[in-house]
């Protein structure tokens, strides 16, 4: 057997310190790319407050007159994050996308559940994968680089659902019944298209149920106005 001689330690570990350094200049990108991308959150946390400020304000006074105006400003602030995600898809390469995906994810729900409510608003329907990938100025699939996370969109969809909720009420509370009408339409196929998927996702499944309550909950608003003669039945009802 041959012994190791203070020599080969010596050796040995000018190996390790080569390698140690080689860790550390991998360290030093990976921390100066963490921080710009928590630099471009903040950003976009910033143009999501703005958001949720123009969706409370719809939330209290949702009146007819005002909506189209209110809508426009949403549409019009939701222009801005594309810059951001421009800049985090110069950061962010295709090959290191999951690396910092925890670092953006929850405020990219947040961005496409606004955007979610401005289409079906706008537009009369669900928002879709391409149409949030297009507003966001991203990929939609992730061959293609900077993507939206499937599960994000997925996320944001039902994060959408208890804003709905929450706007069948003060609709109901404004007399506008017919768009609560609507809302319990896309509520009610939002959940059936997410019955046909296999959840995996414990997160996924929470927020499933949240769905749940707010059908059930804008279903009682219906059920409610029915009873107090507000509402029309529709020709599905009669």
């Amino acid at each position: 057997m041959q012994c190791w001689t203070k020599g080969d330690e010596m050796d040995d570990f000018s190996v390790i310190e080569d390698d140690f350094k080689t860790y550390d200049k991998e360290f030093q990108v990976d921390l100066k790319s963490k921080e710009e991308i928590e630099l471009l959150v903040l950003g976009l946390e910033g143009e999501e407050g703005k958001l949720a400020s123009i969706l409370m304000q719809i939330h209290q006074q949702p009146t007819e007159e005002k909506l189209s105006g209110w809508f426009l400003k949403l549409q019009d602030e939701l222009q801005n994050v594309k810059t951001f995600y421009s800049s985090l898809a110069k950061v962010v390469s295709s090959d290191r996308y999951y690396r910092y995906h925890e670092l953006f994810r929850h405020i990219t729900q947040k961005i496409v559940c606004v955007a979610a409510i401005l289409i079906f608003f706008t537009q009369r329907h669900l928002l879709t994968r391409s149409e949030a990938a297009e507003i966001l100025g991203v990929a939609e699939r992730e061959e293609n680089g900077f993507h939206l996370d499937l599960e994000d969109y997925l996320h944001a969809i039902l994060l959408s659902t208890s804003e709905f909720c929450r706007f069948a009420v003060n609709f109901a509370t404004f007399g506008h019944y017919e768009r609560v009408d609507d809302i319990a339409d896309i509520l009610g196929k939002i959940s059936a298209a997410f019955r046909l998927l296999n959840f995996k996702s414990g997160n996924l499944r929470k927020h499933y149920d949240t769905l749940k309550y707010s059908l059930n909950k804008v279903e009682e608003v219906k059920y409610n106005l029915t009873i107090r003669g507000l509402r029309k039945y529709s020709k599905q009802e009669k």
